[in-house]
């Protein structure tokens, strides 16, 4: 049996012989090189050499058998109370943050500096829409085009 050398090479041949699959107790070509690779290869071979797959491991359900699904729930960002900006609604992690938010923002924004100035009170309207206003109610699976005024 030394001519099914071939798909491994010429030189690191060391022996191969005829067996059963410890598994699924098939008839299997066990081949051998002298660097120490084990194959099984499928038995009786006809021309090139096939590499032996246990048949009993084909199972579509195999695969889902060995894990256990394991769903987690996010930590850190739900159960930490945050601080909201009372103008834009941004979360922050502490009232440093927050208070970096308004300072930077106060250049840009003129509700941040009214905020900051006269400290404008902002209710969370940003939140609250009614839905009678809004008369753009998006289908889900459309393409809705808008037509401009």
């Amino acid at each position: 049996m030394r001519h099914f050398y071939k798909s491994h090479g010429k030189h690191c041949y060391l022996r191969s012989f005829k067996t059963s699959c410890p598994k699924c107790k098939v008839d299997v070509l066990y081949w051998e090189c002298t660097h120490g690779s084990k194959i099984f290869f499928e038995y009786p071979p006809y021309g090139k050499l096939i590499r032996h797959f246990c048949r009993q491991n084909l199972k579509k359900n195999h695969r889902s058998d060995r894990f256990q699904v394991i769903i987690k729930k996010p930590i850190g960002f739900l159960e930490k109370a945050q601080v909201s900006c009372p103008v834009c609604g941004k979360l922050f992690e502490n009232e440093n943050y927050l208070k970096d938010h308004i300072n930077q923002m106060k250049k840009n924004d003129d509700n941040h500096k009214l905020f900051l100035e006269d400290q404008y009170i902002f209710e969370n309207n940003f939140n609250l829409v009614n839905e009678k206003e809004t008369k753009y109610h998006p289908k889900f699976g459309r393409i809705i085009l808008k037509k401009g005024k």
